[in-house]
């Protein structure tokens, strides 16, 4: 008889608390969420965008996107490296950077996109692959 593994590893928090720890002056907040129109200030959202069962009940893929928010293109410039250094330092790989884009309307003028991911042994809480 084979041991079911059904326990679902969250990978998005762990993402926010490396990011609330960034090495710089420059002051933002880490949210779940995308920007609201009354959020101020420098802003990186994390969302998890996969986490599904493999064909091995014991292995996950996980997957999360960050974005990084600004009403200047320089603070993007300047946090980006500091969001891949934390999260690639978490052991997850970056699968895409987008280049900054510029927005149209709201108060973030400019928007940078990270996705990152892995597979997690769900037996150990190890990253695997």
């Amino acid at each position: 008889m084979t041991e079911e593994w059904t326990e679902m590893v969250e990978l998005a928090p762990q993402v926010k608390a490396a990011l609330r720890e960034l090495d710089t002056e420059l002051a933002y907040t880490v949210l779940s969420r995308w920007p609201r129109r009354e959020d101020k200030g420098n802003l990186i959202t994390v969302s998890e965008i996969t986490n599904q069962q493999t064909a091995l009940s014991v292995v996950d893929d996980l997957a999360v996107q960050v974005d990084i928010w600004s009403t200047e293109r320089d603070v993007v410039r300047a946090l980006a490296p500091l969001v891949n250094a934390a999260v690639c330092g978490m052991g997850l790989r970056r699968d895409y950077a987008g280049d900054i884009e510029q927005q149209s309307g709201g108060l973030w003028a400019f928007r940078k996109t990270f996705r990152f991911g892995r597979r997690v042994d769900k037996r150990f809480m190890r990253l695997i692959d």
